[in-house]
């Protein structure tokens, strides 16, 4: 994607060493890479021996990639947008396995890309991603960091393990964007709700924040304007006199589950990971 679309190309060796050692390709193993740019994480992935599909929305770029790896048995270009992309394994790789991702993300596209990451993640294996570092600190920030704690934050604590691999400097890039990025690693946890009611779940979490200020028992009620008095009591203990930035994303699953009795309650085992993962600050 050229700098028209936002993008900046990396370049330096120690960060492009440091998204290949977290997301540890292996030989003949399934990889997405989203905007591949210039190409050089692209190369680095091929050396591993890796199955490589490409997507590059910029036709240019896409044609330099196309004539210099367009042979290459491992590698295969899509031309287009990842965001209209079908994700399931069977749809990218012609089976079942699960794959890796690993991407330099546009700003632009970063915070669309990830909720829908989210909604596929039973398809990968775990994911690699540079992202602008404000981004990254409202995927792992935690109801303490006040502002930066978001809607995302919870649907990608919700759906992902997730952990910082490092910092990333504007001058690792040229054109030097900036702002600083981070890369971060993603494990995806088990899906507890419906696919229907995780998206359910995901556009609560999101209409709450529309209105963060707002004492969050009221957010409720006018959201849920047809519930009835006991369904709605049901949910008083938690929130009380909250504000919706102050409940985790465990409390706000809670919440909602208890607004949707319909739904079965999320299976508990010890042997299945818990959403949070590791949260540390960038």
């Amino acid at each position: 994607m050229g700098k028209k679309l936002g993008q900046h190309f990396l370049h330096s060796t120690a960060v492009l060493d440091s998204i290949l050692i977290a997301a540890g390709p292996k030989a003949g193993e399934p990889v997405l890479e989203i905007g591949p740019g210039q190409g050089a994480l692209t190369e680095r992935l091929l050396e591993t021996g890796a199955t490589i599909r490409a997507v590059e929305l910029d036709a240019n770029l896409a044609e330099a990639l196309r004539k210099r790896w367009g042979k290459h048995e491992g590698f295969q270009l899509i031309e287009g947008d990842v965001l209209q992309l079908p994700l399931t394994p069977p749809e990218l790789f012609g089976n079942a396995a699960p794959y890796a991702v690993v991407a330099n993300l546009p700003y632009y596209l970063s915070t669309p890309l990830l909720f829908r990451l989210a909604s596929f993640r039973e398809g990968f294996s775990r994911l690699v991603l540079m992202l602008q570092l404000e981004v990254a600190q409202r995927i792992l920030a935690s109801p303490a960091e006040g502002k930066a704690y978001g809607s995302l934050s919870i649907v990608i604590q919700h759906a992902f393990a997730v952990s910082l691999v490092r910092r990333v400097p504007p001058s690792a890039f040229r054109p030097p964007p900036k702002v600083s990025s981070a890369v971060l690693r993603f494990t995806p946890l088990q899906r507890h709700l419906t696919p229907e009611d995780e998206r359910r779940f995901f556009h609560h979490v999101k209409t709450l924040f529309t209105r963060r200020r707002k004492r969050m028992f009221s957010v409720l009620k006018s959201m849920y304007g047809a519930a009835s008095e006991e369904t709605m009591a049901r949910v008083v203990p938690i929130v009380s006199e909250r504000r919706a930035e102050t409940l985790s994303p465990e409390e706000h699953l809670e919440v909602f589950l208890l607004l949707h009795p319909e739904i079965k309650e999320p299976a508990s085992s010890s042997a299945v990971q818990q959403p949070g993962g590791i949260r540390p600050q960038p």
